[in-house]
């Protein structure tokens, strides 16, 4: 019986200590980064609107537009100005499947991750998946969250119960986004890849 009190007190005070400690994290100074191509669809959000606030960001917008080769890119972005780095966080958001299977996707394949190397920063690390959309066309989608000062923050998190223990001791506040892009009309994942790169990622800006 009292080795159960002292266990459950321990518990209580753990619980209680890890929020107050996560509670005085230092907010990052580490440089960010913007897509000016997405300024005029923040501004102009329209029905994306509902998705914003359903992630809890400050801004966001949906952009369309064409790519190489007869390819199409849809690209949804999220920013929010100041985070908290924890075990559970809006930004990390949901899978890939989650929502494009309820619109009516058929995921064909989890793919392994890929990685975006931005000069002078630490790499982003896409979580990788490939779809049949409602018209019977193939779609490859890229998906990453990232934070200042930590980098990419992997969406399937809650899927590993030893990752959502590391995060809880996480300390950390700052600029966050999410980034996800659905392309269509590629050959395959890879051309896809190189695709996002050149018309998206490739437009970001850093800044201090």
């Amino acid at each position: 019986m009292k080795l159960a009190l002292l266990l459950t007190a321990f518990l209580i005070a753990l619980e209680t200590a890890i929020p107050l400690w996560r509670s005085s994290a230092p907010t990052s100074s580490a440089p960010v980064f913007s897509l000016p191509m997405m300024d005029a669809a923040m501004k102009n959000p329209g029905k994306f609107q509902r998705s914003i606030d359903v992630y809890n960001a400050d801004r966001g917008g949906e952009l369309k537009l064409p790519g190489p080769d007869g390819t199409s890119l849809t690209l949804f972005y999220f920013e929010w100005d100041q985070v908290e780095a924890g075990p559970l966080m809006d930004i990390a958001g949901h899978a890939p499947e989650e929502c494009n299977v309820a619109a009516g996707f058929t995921l064909k394949s989890r793919d392994p991750q890929r990685v975006f190397e931005s000069p002078g920063h630490s790499p982003w690390q896409f979580d990788t998946t490939t779809f049949v959309d409602p018209r019977g066309l193939k779609v490859h989608v890229f998906k990453t969250a990232w934070i200042q000062g930590f980098g990419s923050w992997d969406i399937r998190q809650g899927e590993n119960r030893m990752a959502r223990f590391t995060r809880s001791f996480t300390r950390g506040r700052g600029a966050a986004c999410v980034i996800e892009v659905g392309i269509t009309g590629a050959k395959d994942e890879s051309q896809a890849w190189q695709i996002f790169q050149s018309e998206v990622l490739g437009k970001i800006d850093w800044t201090q």
